[in-house]
């Protein structure tokens, strides 16, 4: 068994992550800025940016971001300084300590709204927000560093526990909130916009795989590999909660892409990750 830490591992993904690694045997580390809760692993309370001791680690698990793509337009200077700097230091750190393998949580904003679709790894990368930007930059560390990395480029995460104010495809949980208060799913744009959701089990499952692996290539896409349009959501939304009210159509938002599929071809010849959840079944 290994001795894995995961920063950002009080997160939506982080607190998933953990518990399977935790289940599987393994010495669980989560370092977050705040932790809430009590976990069977051990919770290190600190940022990113500090000078952190990473001795005795094998495996390291960088999840903790400024994930809002709207944030990061707002406050481009604070997203580049937790997303550039913190990827640095925590990088610098697991050199030091020589840890063995190093997966980096990038994401499919890097690609922009590319035309190729689905999106291949070696697709151009045409960043639309700063938060992108940050993304391409943790890349390149990856690629620079003299230990073991793979950076997985996520493409829309969903889930139980995941807030509606985060910055993971939170338009599903923004939908049950707004379909709990009884009020209007907002949809920001026309809703032809397409995303590739993958559920957070899933995910955690492929990191594990990923970590477990002997050989990974620099980047990598996970998602399912299928689109789906949020008018599309929608209708998903109603056949399971027929009373919902229609959706109200509010101005696009700076950043955002229309078209976000994955080509996972080389996620399927890479690792065996098997079945993966259907929309339908991930929300059920």
């Amino acid at each position: 068994m290994a001795s894995v830490l995961v920063t950002g591992g009080a997160g939506f993904i982080g607190t998933h992550l953990c518990r399977l690694l935790h289940k599987q045997g393994h010495d669980v580390i989560s370092l977050d800025i705040m932790h809430t809760g009590n976990h069977p692993w051990e919770c290190i309370t600190a940022d990113i940016r500090d000078d952190i001791q990473l001795d005795s680690i094998d495996w390291l698990v960088h999840l903790a971001a400024q994930v809002s793509v709207s944030q990061s337009i707002e406050n481009p200077d604070e997203t580049l300084s937790i997303n550039v700097d913190g990827t640095a230091s925590i990088l610098s750190s697991a050199e030091s300590a020589r840890v063995k393998r190093l997966i980096f949580a990038s994401s499919a904003a890097v690609y922009g709204d590319c035309e190729t679709i689905p999106i291949p790894e070696q697709a151009p990368l045409m960043p639309q927000s700063p938060y992108a930007v940050s993304k391409i930059v943790g890349e390149e560390l990856m690629r620079r560093s003299q230990i073991q990395t793979c950076s997985l480029r996520f493409f829309n995460v969903y889930g139980p526990g995941q807030s509606a104010d985060g910055g993971y495809a939170a338009v599903i949980p923004a939908f049950n909130r707004a379909i709990e208060s009884g009020e209007q799913c907002k949809i920001f744009g026309d809703g032809t916009q397409i995303r590739d959701f993958i559920h957070v089990h899933d995910l955690s499952r492929i990191i594990l795989l990923a970590l477990e692996s002997d050989e990974l290539p620099a980047e990598l896409n996970v998602a399912s590999g299928v689109g789906t349009s949020l008018l599309q959501l929608v209708e998903i939304f109603q056949e399971s909660k027929p009373g919902m009210l229609p959706p109200l159509f509010e101005d696009e938002r700076p950043g955002d892409i229309h078209t976000s599929i994955a080509d996972i071809s080389i996620l399927n010849s890479t690792l065996q990750i098997g079945h993966l959840l259907s929309l339908e079944e991930g929300l059920s």
